[in-house]
């Protein structure tokens, strides 16, 4: 197991549940419209929702916005008019409870980039099904243009990745052998050349005779060459001329980024490298598991972070604040009663604290933090559907109807928030 690296403290958490905090990066980088702007579908907006970004939330809460540009919407801070607006300017947030109290306040600085096009920059997305969906990294591409994405996966946007569905970040890390749900194809056996390994026997001759499941589809491969190492059945053996000779009985697997460039032959390793994680880690993690499940889900992000900078230090890395989910009705009618809406946001909330605790002001490291918590709409930005109240009834409520997936409206503001922060790093 890696090592422990955060424990939240229990006072702390103790404290969050009598004053509100407040989630937000110390910077936040906005894409404006090209000036003079013309084209009705290509205007930009930037959302930050109240209610993603503040916990506990209470709609009794009076939030305030001291910033000189922008829209206090009262259940969002709402910047779309760009004419005239200043490149830098910083943005306050205040929660007044009753009787006038300020409860909580944080301010980040609002930086504007222009819709441009900047250099050429390599792109490596990680993650779960929210990057395997592809729609998020599709919308920043198409905002930024020279946006080359990497990865083994390209499903059904033309661009590339390493998302996979129903993955956490611990399985980046041990899923060597295919069990049904494919492969990490950042692990690698000590002592071999990431050139010389193949991979997992059972995940090849799945995708060479078969290419169409969920845990599968969109994965590049090719055959395996003479003189390549195969891992079968926690054995390793050296193919030549259609035989099998085993090499190592005992094979240990290690995360190892330089390995996986030279494996898949990347002519154009990646620039910057985003990582979004946590909808897997905590959609059914208890609040008494809570503590163990954040020390590892940090663990792998330190981890992940070591691995790739061992390869490349000036490689960009952003880590992106994974986003809230549905309402209670998406998480009964998906989980029954296996997990509850509040316990997520719970979860995902105190994940994302740790993360801009962390995370955050590491800039000179290469390390950015992305805010996709603050701009995605759990209201309107995810699938929803009219539904009978009860079978009697000829009553339909509305209901959101998926748990933790936005929408397409929610999976391009996710982009919008990633497309700036990209700007950021391309502009400097």
């Amino acid at each position: 197991m890696p090592r422990i690296t955060y424990i939240k403290p229990k006072d702390e958490m103790i404290m969050h549940c009598d004053k509100p905090i407040i989630i937000l990066p110390e910077k936040i980088s906005v894409l404006r419209d090209v000036k003079n702007q013309s084209i009705y579908t290509d205007f930009e907006q930037y959302s930050i929702y109240y209610k993603n970004i503040i916990y506990p939330y209470s709609e009794e809460y009076d939030v305030q916005i001291e910033c000189e540009f922008g829209k206090n919407l009262g259940n969002c801070w709402r910047l779309e008019e760009f004419n005239d607006i200043a490149d830098t300017f910083l943005l306050t947030l205040k929660i007044y409870g009753y009787y006038g109290k300020l409860l909580a306040e944080k301010s980040c600085r609002v930086q504007i980039f222009e819709k441009k096009e900047y250099p050429p920059v390599n792109l490596l997305c990680i993650g779960d099904s929210m990057t395997m969906a592809e729609t998020y990294i599709a919308h920043m591409v198409n905002k930024l243009k020279n946006i080359n994405t990497i990865g083994l996966r390209n499903i059904s946007h033309n661009v590339n990745h390493e998302g996979r569905g129903g993955w956490t970040g611990s399985a980046y890390f041990e899923k060597y052998t295919d069990d049904g749900w494919g492969i990490s194809p950042f692990l690698f056996p000590e002592g071999f050349d990431g050139k010389e390994y193949y991979g997992d026997k059972k995940f090849y001759e799945y995708m060479l005779s078969s290419n169409t499941d969920y845990s599968h589809i969109g994965t590049a491969v090719t055959p395996i060459q003479d003189g390549m190492v195969i891992c079968d059945n926690d054995k390793l053996y050296r193919y030549s001329k259609g035989i099998y000779d085993v090499v190592c009985e005992n094979p240990v697997f290690k995360f190892d980024f330089s390995k996986y460039i030279e494996r898949y032959s990347m002519p154009t390793p990646p620039d910057i490298v985003s990582i979004l994680f946590g909808a897997n880690e905590f959609q059914i993690c208890s609040y008494s598991e809570f503590d163990n499940e954040l020390n590892k889900f940090i663990c792998n992000l330190n981890n992940m972070i070591e691995a790739i900078h061992r390869y490349n230090h000036n490689i960009k890395i952003i880590i992106n604040l994974p986003i809230c989910g549905g309402d209670q009705y998406s998480w009964g009618t998906q989980l029954g009663c296996k997990s509850s809406a509040k316990q997520y946001e719970y979860c995902i909330k105190m994940a994302c604290s740790a993360i801009t605790d962390l995370f955050d002001r590491r800039r000179n490291e290469n390390i950015f933090v992305c805010p996709m918590l603050a701009v995605c709409d759990t209201v309107n930005g995810f699938q929803s559907d009219y539904i009978k109240s009860n079978i009697y009834s000829e009553h339909f409520e509305r209901h959101i109807t998926n748990w933790v997936h936005p929408s397409e409206i929610g999976y391009k503001q996710m982009g919008d928030a990633l497309a700036g922060v990209i700007a950021d790093i391309c502009d400097n």
